[in-house]
């Protein structure tokens, strides 16, 4: 059953990244735990992951918000 969970949370990533590219504006945590069905712990690890994985990159701000960054939209062969 493990690889069924890896594969879950890959799937999860990836419509994390896909959502934070289509939206406009930044990605909040409150978006990423729908997105995900997850609870805010969940989600707000997500974020962090993909943000020290070069994928995200976060504002700082109260509250934090993330966007996509180059690395992500090339996931996607998105226009840079």
């Amino acid at each position: 059953m493990k690889a069924h969970s890896t594969v879950e949370q890959f799937e999860k990533m990836v419509l994390v990244l896909k959502n934070s590219i289509e939206k406009r504006g930044k990605t909040s945590i409150a978006d990423i735990q729908q997105w995900i069905d997850g609870n805010y712990s969940k989600s707000k690890r997500f974020a962090y992951q993909l943000r020290e994985a070069g994928y995200l990159k976060s504002d700082n701000a109260k509250p934090l918000g993330f966007t996509a960054t180059d690395k992500a939209k090339e996931l996607f062969k998105v226009a840079l």
